[in-house]
């Protein structure tokens, strides 16, 4: 927004609220963490609430924030990491993360090079989404920016729009949540600089 020709910026704090504001009405549930090892307790915490000590993990995940594995292991979280889709079916957690978020539409851009880390995201039965809160976009103009980098990129990429968990309806408009992908879905944004937390 502007006011006589001053540009106001916006906070990420402001577009994590707006972002909030569109997707909670979706039954998507966004947690703020001061830190990875924040962000890791809200994850033990799901993990206890679902009953259970081992999680699937994408590749990805872990290289935007290198220290979560062993804040999660400190935590007696068992970490598998994502190969084999057949193994990911069903999943009862599942974590990874997103390229961006965006305020405007409250939709979380997924660009994830490969297959196994695609299977977390598609095949967990509930999902947690953990991304910095740096990596908020404004709007759709800006994610267009990242949309054409993502497209150049040698052999392409499989980049998706998210906004919510997997929703179908049939013939008679009778709609089911989770059969087409996570049933329940979870962000996190974490404050900081994820390369320098959480490292033992």
């Amino acid at each position: 927004m502007s006011y006589r020709g001053v540009r106001h910026q916006v906070s990420h704090a402001e577009q994590i609220a707006a972002f909030t504001g569109l997707i909670a009405p979706l039954g998507v549930q966004v947690h703020r963490a001061a830190s990875i090892a924040a962000a890791a307790d809200t994850l033990r915490e799901l993990a206890a609430e679902l009953v259970v000590s081992q999680v699937l993990v994408s590749s990805a995940l872990l290289e935007v924030f290198p220290g979560l594995s062993d804040e999660l292991a400190d935590r007696g979280l068992d970490l598998v990491l994502a190969g084999d889709p057949a193994h990911s079916r069903d999943a009862p957690l599942g974590l990874t993360t997103a390229r961006n978020a965006i305020a405007e539409t409250g939709s979380l851009l997924m660009s994830e090079a490969t297959l196994a880390n695609r299977s977390v995201s598609m095949l967990s039965l509930v999902l947690a989404v953990v991304l910095p809160s740096s990596f908020m976009l404004s709007n759709l103009d800006d994610a267009s920016r990242v949309l054409r980098a993502e497209a150049r990129k040698p052999g392409g990429a499989y980049t998706t729009l998210v906004t919510g968990p997997s929703r179908t309806a049939d013939i008679e408009l009778s709609l089911t949540v989770g059969v087409q992908g996570p049933g329940r879905v979870i962000v996190i944004f974490v404050d900081g600089d994820p390369a320098q937390e959480g490292n033992h």
